[in-house]
C-alpha cells in the first residue's frame, strides 16, 4: 500500500494517491482510517506549516504596528493641548506638570513632532513561532484652532520583518518582510484643566513579501501582496495631582483597525504556481494606561507606566487538529519613561515597556519623541 500528499497552503487542494488492493471490509477500514491519520498531519491543509507568512502573523502585525502608530499620535495630542511632554499634561494648579510653564503661554499655535518606535515580538507556541521585529516612525504638525481645540496631521512609515519558524523546513525559517506608508489626521479637546478628549483615523497602505517551506519537500516558496490598513482610536485622558509632587495620568481608549491583503500567487521553487485568496483581519481593543509621575526634577519628569488592554475583537489563527493555538485576549504593560524639557519651546520623551500576561508571547516596545512648538 503506498500513499503520499502534497500540499502547499491553505487554499491548495492536497492530492491523496492510493494503490491498494481490497480484499475485505477490515482492509477497507484500514485505509480509511490511515486517511484520517493524514488529514490530522502536515499533509492537512489547515495546519500552520502549510500557510503563507501572512497568516499566524496577522494579528500581531496589526496589533503592534498600528496600535503603536494610534499611540504615538495619542501621545502628541496630549503634548499639543498642555504645551508639555505626553506623559502627563496640566496639573491642578494650572502649570505644566512638565514644564512649570502656564500652558498657555508656550511660543504659537504651530507644533511640529516627530516619534519613534521599535517592538521586538515573539511568538513561543511551536504551531505559530515567529520572532522579529516592527519599527515605526512618525512625523507631524499641528494647530491650535481654539484655546481648547487642536487639530493635525501626521504622516509615517512602518517596517516589518519578522522570521517565522512554523512554516520552515530543517532549521531554514520563512519570514515576513512588510513596508509602508501611514496618514493619520487627528483632533484633541481639552475639555477642562483636567480631562481631555482626542481621535485619530489612518490608513496605511503596506507591501508584504512572504517566504516559507513545503513541509514534506522543503522546496522554498515566495510570494508578494498589497494590503490596506483602515484604523481609529477614541480616547480619553485625566490627570490627578497627588501628595510630595506626585502626578497620576489616567488614560482609557477604544483602538479598532482593519486590514484587506490581496490575493496573490506564490511560487514554489521548482516553478509550481500556488494562489492564496484574499484575507481580512480585524482587531479590536480596550486600553486603561496609568502613568505616575515625579515632577520635583528640573527639567526631567519620569514616570513609571502600567497598562491593561483587553481585545474585543480578534480573528483566530486556523489550524489542524492536535495543534494548539494560544487565544488569550489579556494582556498587561509595565513600563518607565521619562519627559525632558529642553529648552526654547522643545520638549522630548523616551519610553520603555514590555507587554505580560499574553501565553506563548513576548513583547518589547521603545518609543521616543521630540516637540517644537512656534
Amino acid at each position: 500500500m503506498l500513499f503520499f500528499c502534497h500540499s502547499h497552503s491553505k487554499n491548495h487542494t492536497f492530492l491523496y494517491e492510493s494503490l491498494f488492493t481490497i480484499i475485505d471490509s477490515d482492509k477497507l477500514r484500514r485505509v480509511t482510517d490511515l486517511l484520517v491519520i493524514l488529514s490530522n498531519s502536515s499533509c492537512s491543509t489547515n495546519n500552520t506549516a502549510n500557510q503563507a507568512s501572512t497568516v499566524a502573523t496577522a494579528a500581531t502585525v496589526l496589533r503592534t504596528a498600528s496600535s503603536q502608530t494610534s499611540k504615538l499620535v495619542a501621545n502628541r495630542v496630549g503634548a499639543a493641548l498642555s504645551g508639555a511632554a505626553p506623559a502627563v499634561k496640566v496639573a491642578s494648579n494650572g502649570f505644566s506638570a512638565s514644564t512649570g510653564m502656564v500652558g498657555g503661554d508656550m511660543a504659537g499655535k504651530l507644533g511640529v513632532w516627530a516619534s519613534g518606535s521599535w517592538s521586538g515580538v515573539e511568538d513561543s507556541n511551536s504551531a505559530t513561532a515567529y520572532e522579529g521585529d516592527i519599527v515605526t516612525g512618525l512625523v507631524g504638525a499641528d494647530y491650535q484652532v481654539t484655546s481648547s481645540v487642536v487639530a493635525g496631521l501626521s504622516v509615517g512609515y512602518e517596517d516589518v520583518d519578522i522570521d517565522t519558524e512554523y512554516n520552515g523546513f530543517n532549521g531554514q525559517d520563512g519570514s515576513l518582510e512588510g513596508d509602508g506608508y501611514t496618514i493619520a489626521p487627528y483632533v484633541g479637546v481639552q475639555v477642562t484643566d483636567m480631562l481631555s478628549a482626542d481621535l485619530t483615523l489612518g490608513y496605511s497602505d503596506i507591501e508584504y513579501d512572504t517566504v516559507r517551506f513545503d513541509p514534506n519537500t522543503g522546496n522554498r516558496i515566495t510570494g508578494s501582496t498589497d494590503a490596506e490598513r483602515y484604523f481609529v482610536t477614541a480616547g480619553v485622558s485625566g490627570t490627578q495631582a497627588l501628595p510630595y509632587d506626585f502626578l497620576a495620568k489616567i488614560r482609557g481608549s477604544f483602538f479598532y483597525a482593519t486590514e484587506d491583503k490581496d490575493a496573490f500567487t506564490e511560487t514554489e521553487s521548482n516553478g509550481t504556481t500556488i494562489a492564496v485568496g484574499d484575507e481580512t483581519t480585524e482587531l479590536g481593543q480596550i486600553f486603561l494606561d496609568t502613568r505616575w509621575a515625579y515632577q520635583s526634577f528640573e527639567g526631567a519628569e519620569p514616570y513609571a507606566l502600567i497598562g491593561l488592554e483587553y481585545d474585543i475583537i480578534k480573528d483566530d489563527v486556523t489550524a489542524a487538529a492536535g495543534q494548539s493555538i494560544a487565544d488569550d485576549d489579556f494582556g498587561a504593560k509595565f513600563g518607565a519613561g521619562v519627559n525632558v524639557d529642553l529648552g526654547n519651546n522643545i520638549t522630548g520623551g523616551f519610553e520603555a515597556y514590555t507587554v505580560e500576561f499574553r501565553e506563548d508571547y513576548d513583547e518589547y516596545t521603545a518609543t521616543a519623541n521630540l516637540r517644537v512648538k512656534f
